[in-house]
């Protein structure tokens, strides 16, 4: 019967596992990110071969340094959400303080 009624879950596992939910949250945002990258590249191509086969239009110029600008912000934004996940899948410790504070220091200041 008492392998049934489990203890309740430390506080260690509960940042654990929330930590781990977060990670996952941002590895599938940045998945989606980088499954937007290919609108982006072919846009980028098609103004690129634009210029290269015309005369330079000003508009196209224009839209070809905007996707510059895009893609280059689009791999920033990956890297910073992978960077993200596997700091909150690691669970260092300064995330512990962050998502569950001890409780006495919250009395202590009231």
């Amino acid at each position: 019967m008492q392998s049934i009624l489990r203890e309740a879950m430390t506080r260690r596992e509960a940042v654990l596992l929330v930590s781990r939910a977060l990670a996952m949250i941002q590895l599938i945002s940045a998945f989606l990110e980088a499954t937007t990258l290919p609108v982006r590249l072919i846009s980028l191509h098609h103004y690129t071969s634009r210029i290269k086969a015309s005369a330079s239009i000003l508009g196209d110029s224009y839209f070809e340094s905007l996707d510059q600008v895009g893609i280059a912000f689009r791999f920033a934004r990956i890297a910073g959400l992978l960077i993200l996940a596997f700091i909150f899948w690691n669970c260092v410790p300064w995330i512990e303080r962050v998502l569950l504070p001890n409780c006495e220091n919250q009395e202590q200041s009231i």
